[in-house]
């Protein structure tokens, strides 16, 4: 009840007649990143003006998200970063202080990763700005998938959820949530951690919404979950400027956070690795016996979709 029709139309069209995985492929369509046998992930994501973001965007912030975005998947799979191919299409006439401004901030978040960007293409649009990254990682210990999740198991986010959203909403909401909007800072550190730590059974990145995203993991792993809504972490902003902070926290998207589950047993040690680098870590559920994941004593609010008439 959770998903997009429309996106998951095209996702399984897409996919459906996929000739079978190849013995070099180790999990293809279905994660954050196609994982291959050698340990390498690859991801790409793309970034449309006038759905991503707005003609009047700090072209610096566009580059940057771009490539924290990408980054975020492949963290979701326990990888690091290494390489980004991108590909820019541009209106003519050629802007080309919109383009020195997008690359400095895409250039300077890649080098704050230690990824390099090796290549890509360039092409003239006859409208909106597209550019798309499609970004390549190591996993450092054993890989994280969605499907690694079973009943009785502790369910866990990174930061706050919601910021993003209230930016978008709200224009009078402060820097630290504009920056969660504009200029992502995900947690990439700690997909690697984990993964190296042996600490996580499942991850993903929360992109589309805690509802969807969480429901996603669910019927990956074959498992329910049931998230306390008490528990969800909030930005004191959002708290006291908005009535009904959680359509912010689980419908909206684009939080970049860590979404994953872990053992009861080592509820501790992932307490601990968040202390070890300085990340703020909330369980907010657990997985049950059963299929799909919700609220509990309400229901999900409506969550945003790619393809609706009021998209």
């Amino acid at each position: 009840m959770n998903e997009d029709p429309g996106e998951s139309f095209v996702i399984e069209t897409l996919t459906r007649n996929t000739r079978p995985d190849p013995g070099w492929l180790l999990h293809g369509p279905g994660d954050d990143a196609a994982l291959f046998q050698d340990g390498s992930a690859l991801t790409v994501d793309a970034m449309v003006e006038g759905i991503h973001f707005t003609q009047d965007a700090d072209p610096e912030d566009v580059g940057a998200k771009l490539a924290a975005v990408n980054a975020s998947d492949l963290a979701a799979t326990g990888a690091k970063p290494m390489w980004g191919l991108l590909t820019l299409s541009l209106p003519n006439p050629l802007d080309q202080d919109w383009v020195k401004a997008f690359a400095g901030g895409l250039l300077n978040a890649l080098c704050e990763m230690n990824a390099h960007l090796v290549g890509g293409d360039t092409t003239r649009s006859p409208g909106p700005i597209h550019a798309s990254l499609s970004m390549g990682g190591q996993v450092v210990g054993n890989p994280l998938t969605r499907s690694g999740s079973s009943p009785g198991e502790e369910v866990w986010v990174t930061g706050n959820l919601g910021d993003a959203a209230a930016a978008f909403k709200h224009s009078d909401a402060p820097p630290s949530l504009q920056k969660a909007l504009h200029s992502p800072n995900p947690p990439l550190l700690l997909g690697p951690a984990l993964s190296e730590a042996g600490l996580a059974t499942a991850a993903m990145d929360l992109s589309d919404g805690l509802a969807r995203d969480l429901s996603r993991l669910c019927a990956a792993s074959d498992c329910g979950a049931v998230i306390d809504p008490k528990r969800l972490p909030c930005s004191s902003w959002l708290s006291e400027n908005c009535a009904d902070p959680l359509p912010y926290q689980v419908g909206f998207g684009e939080d970049y956070q860590l979404l994953f589950t872990a053992p009861k047993t080592r509820h501790e040690d992932v307490l601990a690795l968040g202390g070890q680098l300085g990340l703020q870590l909330t369980q907010i559920g657990r997985t049950v016996c059963g299929g799909g994941a919700r609220l509990a004593g309400q229901q999900w609010p409506p969550s945003w979709t790619h393809f609706s008439e009021n998209a």
